[in-house]
């Protein structure tokens, strides 16, 4: 029996070490040197974006050789697509114990990592694009900051788009119809909690099994930029889409604190430099393929959910008192969402002259 004993925790002491050193061990391999002496850092990156598609389909065409030429071929972006390192909340476990340096998220993904964007995410905060880019243009290194007191640093602000409200039962658009249709969510506390102000019973479920809960009618309901719709293939399901914009969701893309430390300053400098002169036109990109989705769908048969202004500002009322609520939280504070709150009145007075 003692031997027994003594090995069992021999063999928990392996495994104790062996975690520990798996959580160091990019620290001391990431980087080679080639035959000519320069150092190249790679670095393994994790995302719930199906490759080739949409948010995906940008991070190779632009962020990756983008940043690989920046920064003279030093900085190699090692993508893990499609949720083969999980979702968001799986993706970010493995950036803590050194599994990956860095990843991909939905807006969901960039609130667990850093809980004041839950801001930019509040239910029909933003009515446009432009309100969007220029409280981007205020607050972009308040937003930095943001992440780097968590633990990260953010290399690209990009988004999902502004969200709609797609079900398979019947045309959503006012609290009964909410009360009436069974919706999922997965996108965490704020979206809940939305759903609930506006009068229905959401179900939260993970990432993996929202398609599979749709097609078997355990929920008839959900909220997605027109992109996922289309790129999961739940068009074919779904037959209502209430184009509202229900609410804004930024994306991003982060390293955490301990890989971004470890880059020589003037590889960081490079990649900062080069991801703020590409964010807003990756945001476009990624506008201009949700409107080709949303088009697609209708075209496929979708049916339009089309409300009045008076039932939308029904809507809008429900939902206002989550605002405070998630500053009572913690999520962020009074004061930063009375900042918000106030370049928004600035830019729309400004917009009316």
């Amino acid at each position: 029996m003692k031997r027994r004993i003594v090995g069992l925790l021999c063999m928990g002491l392996v495994v104790f070490f062996m975690g520990a050193l798996s959580q160091v061990a990019w620290g001391a391999d990431h980087a080679k040197l080639t035959k000519d002496g320069k150092k190249i850092y790679y670095t393994k990156m994790g995302t719930l974006a199906p490759e080739g598609v949409g948010w995906a389909a940008l991070i190779k065409e632009m962020v990756t050789p983008g940043i690989l030429k920046a920064t003279n071929g030093q900085v190699v972006l090692d993508w893990y697509w499609g949720g083969t390192m999980g979702d968001d909340q799986d993706i970010l476990a493995k950036l803590q114990n050194g599994q990956l340096q860095g990843g991909g998220f939905s807006g969901q993904g960039m609130v667990m990592a850093c809980p004041e964007m839950a801001l930019l995410e509040l239910p029909f905060l933003f009515e446009s694009y432009d309100e969007v880019e220029y409280v981007y243009s205020k607050m972009r290194s308040r937003i930095n900051q943001w992440f780097e007191k968590h633990g990260y640093h953010l290399v690209t602000l990009a988004e999902q788009d502004f969200d709609q409200v797609y079900s398979t039962k019947i045309p959503i658009k006012t609290p009964e119809d909410f009360r009436n249709s069974r919706v999922l969510t997965w996108y965490g506390p704020l979206e809940e909690r939305t759903l609930k102000a506006l009068g229905a019973s959401p179900l939260p479920i993970r990432v993996p099994e929202v398609a599979a809960s749709i097609r078997t009618g355990v929920c008839n309901a959900f909220i997605s930029p027109g992109i996922w719709a289309v790129g999961t293939q739940m068009y074919t399901v779904m037959k209502y889409l209430n184009p509202m914009h229900i609410r804004y969701s930024p994306a991003g893309g982060i390293f955490t604190m301990k890989t971004w430390n470890t880059l020589p300053k003037e590889l960081q400098k490079a990649i900062d430099d080069y991801a703020l002169s590409i964010e807003k036109d990756y945001r476009q990109k990624i506008r201009v393929s949700n409107e080709k989705c949303l088009k697609a769908m209708y075209k496929y048969g979708m049916k339009e959910v089309k409300m009045t202004p008076a039932e939308l500002d029904v809507l809008k009322k429900r939902v206002m008192p989550v605002w405070d609520e998630f500053a009572a939280k913690g999520y962020y504070s009074k004061a930063e969402l009375a900042e918000i709150k106030g370049l928004l009145a600035e830019y729309r007075s400004k917009k009316k002259k």
